[in-house]
């Protein structure tokens, strides 16, 4: 079976041919995306350049405030629960 770059009746553009090499060359080169260690859950904006933030690192979950120029911890949260909802609605 011929490929649509194999036939002579079509014409290539340079990019296209190029892409088809790339294609041929590294066949099974697959990228795999890196899971994040570091995921901001929640934020709450306070006011102007002001809010509060819950982030989750390598699952612990923390209370942050942050301002335009510091960030501090307000509260360990503790450790995320898996399968949990992360933040349950209020009734």
């Amino acid at each position: 079976m011929s490929s649509v770059l194999d036939s002579p009746n079509i014409e290539t553009s340079p990019l296209s041919a190029l892409w088809a090499w790339l294609r041929s060359v590294f066949p099974m080169v697959h990228v795999q995306r890196r899971e994040r260690r570091l995921r901001l859950c929640e934020s709450l904006p306070l006011g102007e350049k002001r809010s509060v933030a819950v982030v989750e690192f390598e699952e612990q979950r923390f209370l942050l405030a942050v301002t335009s120029a510091n960030i501090s911890l307000l509260q360990p949260l503790g450790p995320a629960q898996p399968g949990q909802a992360r933040f349950p609605e209020r009734s």
